[in-house]
């Protein structure tokens, strides 16, 4: 997708990863049996054969089928926030096992992209990905979603991306925890995106 504006994201993508400015988004199905040694130079040259050249991308990948993703709004109090989420738990992984396997058993990832209509801080950014995490988790808890290698409940997928991209334009939002409207907000998405995509599988 392309927004409108140039804006900020943080990522952890496999493309645009980091910080940047960019109006393209995009989140790329690859099969569950995906292998290449440099994805992020086999990602651009599929974005170039299908005639996306752009030098600014956030690009994530997923083996979960993109018509079953999740896209909500919230808007209340001048807040506006939306979210794009697909969601897959075939390789769930519990993170605080001690029998961690290192690769996938299945198709999964949850890739969430938050997009936010306001000015945010360095550590609004970061504290919306530790409220977006807490929900992610909590959700696959109450889900009953395990970890098929060790049979406890799971923590996320080996394989989640997140994008929190704001448009730095309108209202100023200095913090993103759970005690503001705007993690409030965040973790409001994430909840409904999750029960609605993990209940489709």
């Amino acid at each position: 997708m392309k927004t409108s504006i140039p804006f900020k994201a943080y990522s952890s993508g496999v493309l645009g990863d980091g910080m940047l400015e960019t109006n393209v988004f995009y989140n790329r199905f690859v099969h569950k049996y995906y292998r290449a040694d440099s994805p992020a130079e086999e990602y651009r040259a599929f974005l170039k054969e299908k005639g996306f050249v752009y030098d600014k991308v956030v690009g994530l990948m997923t083996a979960v089928y993109l018509r079953n993703k999740s896209v909500y709004t919230y808007c209340k109090d001048g807040l506006t926030v939306s979210s794009i989420i697909t969601a897959g738990v075939g390789n769930a992984v519990d993170l605080t096992s001690d029998d961690i396997t290192p690769f996938s058993s299945g198709p999964g990832t949850i890739n969430m992209f938050i997009f936010i209509d306001g000015k945010l801080t360095d550590a609004a950014f970061l504290q919306l990905f530790i409220a977006a995490t807490e929900v992610k988790t909590r959700m696959l808890y109450e889900l009953g979603v395990q970890d098929s290698n060790t049979e406890t409940l799971a923590t996320g997928t080996s394989t989640d991306s997140i994008c929190i991209a704001a448009s730095q334009t309108g209202s100023m939002y200095e913090y993103g925890g759970s005690m503001t409207a705007l993690g409030q907000a965040v973790g409001k998405l994430v909840k409904l995106s999750l029960l609605e995509t993990i209940q489709k599988r």
